[in-house]
């Protein structure tokens, strides 16, 4: 376990990641941090007992101010650009693709690459107080490249992105996100916070963790299809549903009303 990243399962199925890079400025993303990040997510996408995954903060205050702007400024030359670049995308990518659901929980100021994950979470919970921002990237002479630009516009209106990019240091609320649809839940205070997200996760350790899983990947990969290539790949997720030990427990508890007992894993079909 690197010292950029904590990691603990809960005994209600949530598995979360903490982020703490020791760079003073805010949490600041750095290479350690974001292999941690990548290999934490493995391991829990092959853990049967971790239902949803919970990225958060191990610093008060913030979730994270984004990149290191000094380290980039003088420490990467093209080609190991590319290799940063990387370790970010790659995260991006596992987020998606990975069948558990991904909650991003956020208290404080959420800027960069760190505004790029909670893009690509499934759930984004936060606190009124936070802010999200691309910082001032294109002020630095680069843009956003852990997905941000992809990711945003596919949420989002179109000339809000733009604007977000353009003009980088401009930071937005919470509740604003909320209203367009980016964040899920808005909350008073990190504690009123802390306290929804372990119900949530006490929730969905209820629910069956492969339906999960396979209607997420029916949302993500439908997201740019066409409306009626669509409407099959769900159509076929959904028959699919019917031939798994979980669709048949969980209409024979509520008959018998009591609680499912969902057997099926993902992670039994891992490769």
């Amino acid at each position: 376990m690197k010292k950029t990243l904590a990691t603990e399962l809960n005994e209600r199925g949530g598995y979360s990641l903490i982020l703490n890079c020791p760079v003073e400025g805010g949490n600041l993303f750095c290479s350690d941090m974001m292999d941690g990040i990548y290999d934490a997510l493995l391991e829990a996408e092959g853990l049967r007992d971790a239902d949803i995954v919970i990225v958060k903060s191990g610093q008060d205050d913030v979730f994270s101010r984004g990149h290191n702007i000094e380290r980039l400024q003088g420490g990467l030359d093209h080609v190991e650009a590319k290799h940063y670049n990387y370790r970010g995308q790659r995260i991006i990518e596992l987020m998606r693709s990975m069948k558990k659901p991904v909650l991003v929980q956020i208290d404080g100021d959420c800027f960069g690459p760190a505004f790029e994950m909670a893009l690509a979470a499934d759930l984004v919970f936060a606190t009124e107080r936070s802010r999200f921002a691309f910082p001032p990237e294109t002020e630095y002479g680069f843009m956003p490249g852990f997905g941000g630009t992809q990711l945003a516009h596919r949420k989002i209106y179109e000339t809000f992105v733009k604007y977000l990019v353009f003009t980088g240091g401009d930071k937005v609320a919470s509740q604003e996100l909320f209203d367009k649809g980016i964040v899920t839940k808005v909350f008073t205070d990190n504690k009123q916070m802390i306290e929804k997200v372990k119900q949530f996760s006490e929730m969905i350790s209820r629910r069956s963790s492969f339906a999960i899983g396979l209607a997420k990947e029916t949302i993500n990969n439908s997201i740019d299809m066409d409306f009626n290539k669509g409407l099959l790949l769900e159509q076929n997720a959904f028959t699919f549903s019917f031939s798994t030990n979980d669709k048949h427990e969980g209409i024979k508890a509520f008959i018998e009303k009591r609680e499912a007992e969902f057997t099926d894993r993902w992670e039994d079909y891992r490769f």
